[in-house]
């Protein structure tokens, strides 16, 4: 039976004078369309992250299909003087994607027109035409993704890709392929869990899913044999801006010498991923679920809800017309020589902590902040027990040490920045393999060695109380885990000694 098509694949629907966008916050337990009128009513759906990827795209084209609507009888300057402002609303909601570089596919159709000639009715129609140019153009380039897939295919991916890895399946299906997913949960929206998961397993393609700390092991195991990404932006050089913990996962498969590809656009003016602003969403958004807070007292947050992808991590940049390596993407788009980055305003300096620190490591720990002058105590949540939330970010602001927690995908976005001054890991044992950790260990450590952070090395405090959550299926005791996923048999990690010589 032939896998069906994802509703992500087209979630946004035009309906005569209005648009209707699925509310992916409400998914999988509910699939629901929120009704947009206006504008403002777009703008809102976006910024709440209600859509995004090829949601966000829909909603800024049927938007401007919205404005043109309303100016018709009106000269072209002064809708395209609209649509200009309309883009810059769209890019304020959300910096890091480039709703400007959607805006000026605009231009050219103006140009057909004179500027006191009537464009209502001529650029709606337009934006129309040129929409189901984008499905189309979408399932061709899920066909080029499916052609590069071994076969069988292992496949890990992270957080979603608007419905564009079923209709690669289908693809996939098609040829012949053999097609078996793993889908990391993607924290803190959950996306891998909510949004891919569910598509895939709907649509009758075996998914397993994974928490996001856990992509050293599945790699060092062998358990997947390519990787595929999207992209929110692509650089001129080959660079590529994702959801946060894309890069770690980049950098991870590059080590065990697994192809990395990603589903890219045109680059637009975008010179390097050194160039972008990384957006930060509020930490509200780290510290909720299904609309309540746990914020713990005293403890701070950070979400860059994005990092950068260097292009010599990538092993193909996947296109609307044609598939590129890093070097050829370059040659097509880069129109000179990016600059190296200045490194900008000195950035916060912080302590990562992985794994359970005993009670009488926390005088060790306040002396190291000092000696590093870090700013805090980086703590990730440690999933899926969710150790460094219930645990460990508690007891280190009773003992009056600054803490800053993020999601387990996140350290790698503070490494590639510099800010990573130290590694602290807690292991559970030292075998003659090499020290023993929980799950994540393993990452946290290729991280620190690649940045050339150093390790120091400490005996972790054995777990007394059973944990709320024990795998992905639930997250604060509430189930996330779609029906028809596996998941995957997490265990704790050997991290090699080599990963502590010198290099």
């Amino acid at each position: 039976m032939a896998a069906k098509q994802s509703p992500l694949f087209a979630p946004a629907l035009w309906e005569n004078d209005r648009f209707r966008i699925i509310d992916e916050t409400r998914l999988p337990w509910e699939v629901e369309y929120l009704t947009v009128r206006d504008v403002a009513q777009a703008l809102a759906a976006v910024k709440e992250m209600k859509t995004r990827a090829f949601g966000q795209v829909l909603a800024f084209f049927y938007a401007a299909a919205l404005v043109a609507r309303a100016e018709r009888g009106k000269p072209a300057a002064a809708l395209r003087e609209r649509l200009v402002l309309l883009a810059e609303e769209f890019s304020a909601a959300r910096p890091t994607f480039d709703f400007k570089g959607l805006a000026k596919f605009f231009d050219p159709w103006f140009e057909e027109l004179a500027a006191t000639e009537e464009a209502g009715s001529r650029i709606e129609g337009r934006i129309h035409e040129f929409v189901s140019a984008i499905y189309r153009a979408r399932e061709q380039r899920a066909r080029r993704a499916a052609e590069l897939l071994p076969n069988p295919c292992r496949l890990l991916t992270h957080c979603n890709i608007s419905g564009e890895l079923v209709a690669v399946a289908r693809s996939c299906q098609a040829m012949g392929k053999e097609l078996r997913v793993v889908a990391t949960e993607t924290r803190p929206y959950l996306q891998g869990s909510r949004l891919t998961a569910w598509e895939v397993a709907a649509a009758g393609v075996a998914v397993t899913l994974i928490p996001d700390s856990a992509i050293g092991q599945v790699m060092a195991r062998g358990a997947v044999n390519a990787v595929l990404v999207g992209a929110d932006r692509s650089a001129q050089n080959g660079d590529i801006v994702n959801k946060v913990g894309t890069y770690p996962l980049a950098l991870m498969a590059n080590e065990h010498r697994i192809p990395f590809y990603a589903l890219v656009q045109e680059p637009g003016s975008l010179a390097s991923g050194a160039d972008i602003t990384i957006e930060e969403r509020p930490l509200s958004e780290l510290f909720s679920f299904q609309g309540r807070s746990f914020a713990p007292e005293g403890i701070k947050g950070r979400y860059p809800a994005f990092d950068v992808t260097p292009a010599s991590l990538i092993t193909s940049l996947i296109g609307f017309d044609d598939a590129f390596t890093p070097e050829s993407f370059q040659k097509k788009y880069l129109k000179a020589s990016a600059a190296p980055p200045d490194g900008g305003s000195e950035k916060e300096s912080y302590l990562l902590l992985y794994g359970i620190p005993r009670q009488d490591d926390h005088s060790f720990l306040s002396q190291a902040l000092k000696a590093e002058r870090a700013r805090a105590v980086l703590v990730p949540e440690m999933r899926p027990e969710l150790w460094g939330l219930h645990r460990i970010a508690r007891r280190l602001v009773d003992n009056g040490i600054p803490t800053t927690l993020i999601s387990d995908n996140m350290m790698g976005a503070f490494f590639a920045q510099g800010q990573i001054k130290r590694l602290c890991l807690f292991y559970s044992e030292l075998g003659e393999k090499g020290p023993v950790g929980i799950c994540g260990s393993l990452l946290a450590a290729l991280l620190a060695r690649h940045h050339g952070v150093p390790v120091e090395l400490l005996a972790a405090e054995a777990a007394a109380e059973p944990p709320l959550d024990r795998d992905v299926s639930t997250f604060l005791g509430k189930p996330v885990s779609p029906q028809g996923v596996t998941l995957y048999p997490i265990e704790k990690e050997v991290i090699s000694w080599s990963l502590f010589k010198a290099a």
